[in-house]
């Protein structure tokens, strides 16, 4: 049986046996992740992971707000979008139960990154009993409206 401890040990390969398992393996990724996208990318990076807390920016933007009593509002997003994006806005005017006016939202000019003008139209409708039609006429105000409000960028 051969002394082990009269001979040295060369340990230089399981070192660098070990560092090349270290250098492959993968480390935390130190930038924020890519926004979600329409088109969907698989990724090419090999050597990086994403911590369990991490967070994809989000690309819309919501509220729920009151318009001004003539119908007209700007809205500013919470969070701007990238420069240059001109985001689609949807808008949704809410009425109370019972309320037999149409209420429509309309974009006013082009949206940019950062916010939108909105109108608010009211239209009354009435039925003429004796010949079954409906009559629309505008009010003169809109009167102070809730409105739910999306971008998507």
């Amino acid at each position: 049986m051969a002394d082990i401890g009269s001979a040295p040990v060369n340990l230089a390969p399981v070192y660098e046996a070990i560092a090349s398992v270290q250098s492959s393996m993968p480390v935390v990724a130190n930038t924020e992740p890519a926004p979600i996208a329409v088109t969907p990318a698989i990724g090419s990076t090999t050597q990086r992971y994403a911590t369990a807390d991490h967070v994809h920016p989000s690309k819309t933007r919501r509220n729920r707000l009151q318009c001004a009593a003539d119908g007209t509002l700007t809205w500013t997003y919470p969070t701007p979008f990238d420069v240059g994006t001109v985001p689609q806005i949807q808008a949704i005017v809410e009425t109370a139960p019972g309320v037999t006016d149409v209420l429509n939202a309309q974009v006013e000019g082009t949206p940019t990154a950062t916010s939108c003008q909105i109108r608010i139209t009211r239209t009354q409708r009435s039925v003429v009993s004796l010949i079954g039609l409906t009559v629309l006429s505008i009010p003169s105000s809109v009167g102070v409206q809730w409105v739910h409000l999306s971008a998507f960028g």
